[in-house]
Order: C-alpha cells, then structure tokens, then sequence
C-alpha cells in the first residue's frame, strides 16, 4: 500500500500537535482575574504585611524552635523545600486563615502546589490563624513549595479572593501576588 505525501503531511501536523498540547500541560496552574508583581522583601494583603527575611532551600519544613510534639514536613527524596520566611503582621480586625489562600511556585514550566503557614510567637509550633491586632510583628510565617532537586523556581505566587474565602478546584481566583525569585 502507498502512503501519499498529503497523508505523510496530516500525521506530522497531528503529532506536533499532540507534542504541544501535552507540553502545555505542564506549565497549567491556578488563574486569578488580576495579577500584581512584588519583590521577594515584602508581601502586603490587605491588613496583613508579610516581611522576608530569608529565603532559603531545606530538606524539611519545620518551625525554628520546636517544642514537644509539633507539625512537619518531612524530608522527601529526590526533593527540596523552597522557604521564604520571616514576620507576620495582621493589622485588621478579623484573623487571617492561610487556609483561604493558595500557592504555587514556578521551576520553569513546571508548576509545584505549595502552602503559607503561620509561625506562633514563640516560634515553636504551625498555627491555625494570624490572631487580628497582631502589630507587633512577633508572629512568622513560613511561604514553601516542594520542588524536585533539579529545580530551581523562578517565581512563588499566592493566590486569594477579596473577601478571603476559600475556591472550590477549578475556579478562577480575584487576585494573584506573584513574587519573582
């Protein structure tokens, strides 16, 4: 049987396509109908000021100075935690639920889910909220993704509604903070 050039043609334009379609895939992430750019210094959402005063890749997520039983992100092999951390102000009148926001970060085209927790005063454990009032900047905070060893991000970004309510999968955010690395 002879394959014509128009055939040869037709297959070569499907699987380019096919090619470009699954390479997309990878660089997919959250939407957010309006996307502001900050510096890696200084996070600013709403009442809440978020101050960076390290940033660093760790085997493990764990809080500075942990006491008894405390929460922890394991080290992972074959992988990195990217960690922006440092001081945590709320500001309002009502706390802040990091559970309301998601975060991703961006190792080239590849997107990592990550997550904002909220460091006690002490320092020694993960907590729930960011307790409204809280000026004195003695709460922390701790901004990761995991990220294979290979990778380096490019970019961490944080993703809310403007009245800090959580989305269901698949909906599209108010706002996105990208914070170029």
């Amino acid at each position: 049987m002879r394959i014509g050039r128009k055939s040869i043609f037709i297959s070569r334009v499907c699987t380019l396509l096919a090619v470009g379609l699954l390479s997309g895939c990878a660089s997919s992430g959250a939407e957010a109908a309006d996307v502001a750019k900050q510096g890696a210094d200084q996070i600013v959402i709403g009442d809440m000021e978020f101050t960076v005063e390290q940033m660093d890749y760790r085997d493990k997520v764990q809080p500075p100075n942990p006491l008894g039983y405390y929460d922890y992100y394991p080290e992972e092999k074959g992988y990195h935690y990217l960690v922006l951390s440092g001081s945590a102000v709320n500001a309002g009148d009502t706390d802040f639920d990091p559970e309301s926001f998601y975060v991703e970060a961006q190792a080239g085209r590849t997107i990592r889910e990550g997550k904002l927790l909220i460091v006690t005063a002490p320092g020694a454990e993960f907590w729930d909220v960011l307790p409204a009032q809280q000026t004195s900047g003695e709460w922390g905070f701790y901004l990761f993704a995991l990220l294979k060893d290979s990778e380096e991000a490019d970019s961490i970004s944080i993703f809310y509604n403007d009245d800090f309510t959580k989305n269901e999968e698949g909906e599209e955010w108010d706002r996105q903070i990208r914070i170029t690395l």
